[in-house]
């Protein structure tokens, strides 16, 4: 009489990461890995479950599984893209002066958030994970660490605990905004062509104001910009240090 083989059910264990073959197995990190590669070019809102699991081959609810809800994801990736960040500032030399050091801290996070659509689009019109993640237990919250290190840094350059605060605000905001500046183009030297035409079909005295600056206008650009205004605010951070009263400081920033 002839044996009939029966496959075994597979429990409601923990799902399979690779595409059922056996092979290529993907990882938690590996998953989180290609996530932010994603998002280096395009808004973290697109970048979903199902577009992950297609790429890796694998189902939507392993992924679910192993890395949580959207949320999940989100934070994961941003918590990434602050460790990234902060190997770099950590490399900024410790003898250097303070400005110095403030100067290189808002190159590299201008240039981190430049370089990844995802977190600066994010960071910049979302409130949830801009800063603080969601970990599990025995992971960093990088985002934490990042802010840690970047108030140490107005600490150490001999500001105290109001300056750091409202100099990193300021200091931040100027750094996203040109990050996001060059992601979305525009820079005004962009649309050079454009706005040149737009200034030479202008009735002569019709706006005045136009007709004096806008063609200098065309041809501004985003690092220029960039390093314009972030010596207008080491100079503004250098003339408060040590200023009484503290509303000085911020009359001086209004």
């Amino acid at each position: 009489m002839e044996k009939t083989l029966k496959t075994k059910r597979r429990g409601r264990g923990r799902p399979r990461l690779d595409g059922g073959n056996g092979e290529g197995v993907v990882s938690r990190e590996a998953v989180i890995e290609l996530a932010y590669e994603l998002a280096r070019s395009e808004p973290l809102e697109d970048v979903s479950f199902v577009r992950l699991a297609k790429v890796l081959g694998v189902v939507p609810g392993a992924l679910h599984y192993h890395i949580g809800t959207k949320d999940d994801l989100t934070s994961a990736i941003l918590n990434r893209f602050y460790k990234q960040l902060l190997v770099r500032l950590r490399e900024i030399p410790e003898d250097l002066l303070w400005r110095e050091r403030l100067r290189r801290f808002a190159h590299i996070l201008m240039e981190c958030e430049r370089d990844h659509r995802g977190a600066a689009e994010y960071i910049q019109t979302k409130a949830k994970f801009r800063v603080f993640q969601k970990v599990r237990a025995g992971e960093t919250d990088y985002g934490a660490a990042y802010l840690d290190h970047a108030f140490g840094l107005f600490r150490e350059a001999g500001f105290d605990a109001e300056q750091s605060a409202m100099f990193y605000h300021v200091l931040a905001l100027h750094c996203l905004a040109a990050a996001n500046s060059h992601v979305a183009h525009l820079e005004p030297a962009e649309h050079e062509r454009f706005l040149k035409k737009q200034a030479d079909a202008l009735p002569e005295g019709v706006m005045p104001g136009l007709d004096f600056a806008l063609k200098a206008f065309s041809g501004i650009r985003a690092d220029d910009a960039f390093e314009f205004g972030l010596e207008a605010l080491l100079d503004r951070f250098a003339a408060a240090r040590g200023c009484e009263p503290r509303q000085a400081v911020y009359d001086g920033l209004s």
